[in-house]
């Protein structure tokens, strides 16, 4: 989720297949055992992240692990059907 100077971040409607109102799914990797925490997409970004509404029980250990900066990498993310 970096981009040099010269490159803004911007909001964008889609990216990689992720738009806004999408339910997703968030795998943490670093609990033990990993954990999946649902989620629906609020904005996608230029630089591969995205802001996600948690649902309930999203705890601040898993929020530590997944969001950087109020963003989640799109790599973290799967699409639920």
């Amino acid at each position: 989720m970096s981009a040099n100077a010269t490159t803004p971040i911007l909001k964008v409607s889609s990216l990689n297949g992720f738009t806004a109102g999408v339910r997703v799914s968030g795998q943490d990797v670093e609990a033990s055992p990993p954990q999946l925490h649902g989620g629906t997409i609020s904005s996608v970004w230029s630089d591969g992240s995205a802001i996600v509404k948690w649902d309930p029980g999203f705890s601040l250990v898993a929020e530590g692990h997944l969001v950087e900066n109020g963003r989640v990498n799109l790599h973290h993310l799967q699409r639920m059907s």
